[in-house]
């Protein structure tokens, strides 16, 4: 009996599940859902304008952006020629005496026929240095359209060979026009021994500017031998012993010559023991020794 209840119970499930399931209705929101989807309602006009709108103002920000940027494209040539002038004026400043500031600025005129920034201050500084009387020169650039320098001037020392002028370093500066250096001291020499007689008038100048003396004169011959002026008396040197010729000469000027040296012509330092002196009043000169003592000829 319970077999048999058994066996109809499993009939009755194995039937149950090979028969075809039935589909549960859809929700109510998924039937509306699918209901409006086949069946569109109509459009509005405000939502078309508003649709229209919103395209137009997307349009008219890109024109707007694409505007401004070929503005500054445009603008950028201009404000740079803004920046960029020609320049106006050159200014020259610096302590100079016998320089012209008007024809430094004409050898600067082919390099300052340009704009601003394409100035070149190098090329500016070496033409102005290349002038013999300019020591050294700093050029610089002011905003919008100025250039400005500053010029450090060659101090001459003396004359060289009566025309032209020489600083402390024998170096040889051209004589300016316009300029009197008739004042300077007169220095001469070989070509190419001008810092050698620079050196020893500044020697012979110190030592002599010792006893009151004053050097307006050095000049050294071609075959080496040496001379200088003190005022106005002539002192041949030679060109050998000549720093213990100097003393004997500085001995001898203390000693015996400086209560009559404007009396003194010449002077002749070139021998062994003594000196020999031309007198102003005497067509010939007087022989000294070392001691000072003046004896006649």
């Amino acid at each position: 009996m319970d077999a048999r209840r058994y066996l109809r119970q499993n009939d009755s499930d194995r039937v149950n599940r090979n028969a075809p399931r039935q589909e549960e209705p859809a929700p109510e929101w998924r039937r509306r859902s699918i209901a409006g989807s086949e069946q569109k309602p109509a459009v509005s006009f405000k939502e078309r304008f508003s649709y229209w709108w919103k395209k137009c103002l997307t349009a008219l920000k890109w024109l707007t952006a694409g505007g401004m940027l070929g503005a500054l494209i445009w603008s950028i040539p201009v404000f740079w020629a803004w920046l960029d002038r020609p320049v106006a004026s050159v200014g020259v400043g610096g302590d100079i005496r016998y320089l012209r500031a008007d024809a430094l600025q004409q050898r600067m005129l082919p390099y300052v026929q340009t704009t601003f920034f394409g100035l070149d201050l190098r090329a500016i500084q070496a033409e102005l240095q290349s002038e013999t009387w300019v020591s050294s020169a700093e050029v610089r650039k002011v905003w919008p359209d100025r250039v400005e320098v500053v010029l450090e001037e060659e101090v001459p020392i003396a004359r060289w060979q009566g025309q032209d002028m020489i600083n402390a370093d024998g170096d040889i500066l051209k004589s300016r026009l316009g300029h009197d250096f008739r004042d300077f001291p007169e220095l001469a020499g070989p070509e190419g021994r001008e810092q050698e007689v620079m050196q020893q008038y500044l020697t012979l100048s110190h030592q002599l500017r010792l006893l009151g003396l004053k050097v307006t004169g050095v000049e050294l011959a071609a075959m080496g031998s040496w001379s200088f002026a003190v005022d106005d008396v002539s002192v041949q040197l030679g060109n050998e012993d000549l720093i213990s010729r100097m003393q004997r000469f500085s001995r001898l000027y203390n000693d015996s010559l400086q209560a009559r040296w404007a009396e003194v012509d010449s002077i002749d330092l070139r021998y062994r023991d003594g000196v020999a002196v031309a007198w102003n009043e005497s067509p010939k000169a007087s022989p000294i020794t070392n001691n000072g003592a003046i004896r006649a000829k």
